[in-house]
Order: C-alpha cells, then structure tokens, then sequence
C-alpha cells in the first residue's frame, strides 16, 4: 500500500449477509456459503456493492475473505475436517479475486486472508502462547497465501500472543502480515492491555516484521477511549473496521453519516491511520458515506 493512499474496506460480512442477504450462518460462519451455488450468489451479492464504491470513487479497496471461522475449532463444530478447511481457505481467497476481476476489472483490489481468532471468549488458563498460535494458525495462514492471498490479517485478536503467532505464520511465508486487534468499551483488549502495550510487544515480538495494526468489531468511541494514551506505538496503527453500535446496545447502531464521521475522526489520534472500513452492523451504505468523506463529496452527489 502506498503510504499517503487512502483505502475503504467492505463492511461487516455476516451481519450483512443475515440482515440484507436473509442467509443463515451456523456459528456465525460465512465460509458454509461457498458450499453451494445459492450460497455463492450470497455472498457476490454481498461483495458486488462494495467492489462497486470503489471503482466509482476510484479508491482502493480491501476485501477480506470469507473465513474469519475457518479454523480447526471452528471447522470442528460445522463438520469441516483439516482437509476440508484447506480447500474453503483456497476457494474463498479465489473466489472474493474472480468477484472482484468480474466486476470491477480496472479498480484496485486488495484481496485479504482473514485469519479469525481460535476463541471468541477470553479465558486466561485457556490461552495460547504465540508459539502455538502460530502453530495452530499456519495451516490456514498456508491455504490462504496458496491461493494468491496478498496479505493475511489476524482479526478481532484477543491478546498479542495470537496475533504474533499469525503474523509469524504469514511472514514466514513472505505474505505481508497485519494485526487487527479489537477493544472493549474502556478500548482495552480483553487481557486488558492497552492498544499501544499490545503493538510494542508484538513489534517486540517479530522485529518489526508486521506491516501494520488496525482495530476492528468496535464503535468508534471505543477506539478513540483506546487511543488517548498518545504513545508512539500507536503511530503503528494503519487502519480502523469497525462497528456502528457501541458494545451491549441493541438496534442498528449509527447512521451512515454519524458513523463515517466517527471513523475518521480518529485520525486525529492515529494519523497515519490509511484504512476505514466496517465490522458488524456495517453494509454499503456505511462505506458510501465514508467513500464520500475520503473524496470530499457527498454520498448522494457522486
């Protein structure tokens, strides 16, 4: 990516594709989709409007793939053995490259390997080292990088151990390797360190080698409590996908508009931040309205 270029992302994918699309999600699992063809034109659906934006605003776009559940827990609990879970990881970094290549051959993509977390609950006794986060991780990271992922992102991470333990398994294939960690309503991780504690360590961790951090599956506001520390590390911080309701509220959350503005506005607390997208709640119009700030225009002009 360049430095001073600006990005915009797709939005939250399975809240989406249950609340726009009607599709059920065991487990929350976007990957079952890519099992049939009424599934498959799911989840085009859910990425053509996106891929869209970004070549009428001519901004580059990152689309993560559809296997934030596609893991060995995970796949345990839907019926995906190792080898069906290598398959999915494969066909789904192709498949989000064909739907973009067929929409939007022109517009520049940026097709990332979404890398979920092993638990959603944090139980300290239960959790792994970042040496067997990365050995738990490497197959996935693996089929990700086969199939032409160009970078792998570990999401909504917990603590530094597991995101260190993707980032290891990525850059020891020679794919780019982010880190997106995600915070509670005091912006802490659930370990509770801060944002700016969890990149020094696991900077410290990899020499450097992570390309950059973002913060995702939360509201604005709760990133910004996150980033009032004024630390250095927080310069590391490249992007934000996050959610349009604030963590334990019920209904849609923020407006589009409302929450284009909350987005960007943490820019102030981490400027070198170059990617703005959308987690849960999130859909199209969320993005269109942050298109239309990144280009100065109104959504409803362009």
């Amino acid at each position: 990516m360049h430095d001073t270029q600006q990005w915009i992302t797709d939005g939250g994918i399975e809240t989406a594709l249950v609340d726009r699309l009607g599709q059920d999600l065991p487990e929350f699992a976007a990957f079952v989709l890519l099992d049939s063809a009424e599934g498959r034109r799911a989840l085009r659906e859910y990425y053509a409007p996106f891929i869209e934006l970004a070549d009428a605003s001519d901004l580059p776009i990152v689309l993560d793939t559809p296997t934030w559940r596609a893991n060995p827990d995970w796949g345990e609990l839907l019926g995906a053995d190792d080898a069906r879970l290598e398959r999915i990881n494969e066909d789904a970094a192709a498949f989000v490259r064909e739907v973009a290549d067929e929409i939007a051959p022109d517009a520049e993509v940026v097709v990332n390997g979404c890398v979920g977390p092993r638990s959603d609950e944090f139980e300290a006794e239960r959790r792994m080292t970042a040496e067997e986060a990365q050995r738990y991780h490497a197959p996935q990271v693996a089929a990700l990088a086969a199939a032409g992922a160009d970078r792998i992102t570990a999401v909504t991470v917990l603590d530094a151990a597991e995101g260190i333990g993707v980032a290891r398994a990525a850059m020891a294939l020679r794919v780019p390797a982010f880190v997106s960690f995600t915070v509670g309503g005091d912006g802490r991780l659930a370990d509770g360190s801060s944002l700016s504690e969890a990149i020094a360590e696991a900077d410290a961790a990899t020499g450097g080698g992570i390309e950059g951090y973002l913060v995702n599956c939360a509201h604005p506001s709760e990133v910004a409590e996150g980033l009032r520390d004024g630390s250095a590390a927080l310069s590391r911080i490249a992007g934000f996908r996050l959610n349009a309701a604030r963590e334990g509220d019920d209904g849609p959350g923020d407006e589009p508009t409302a929450f284009a503005a909350g987005v960007l506005a943490l820019r102030a607390l981490a400027p070198n931040a170059r990617v703005f997208g959308g987690c849960c709640g999130t859909d199209a119009p969320h993005l269109d309205a942050l298109a239309g700030l990144l280009r100065g225009t109104p959504a409803s002009s362009r």
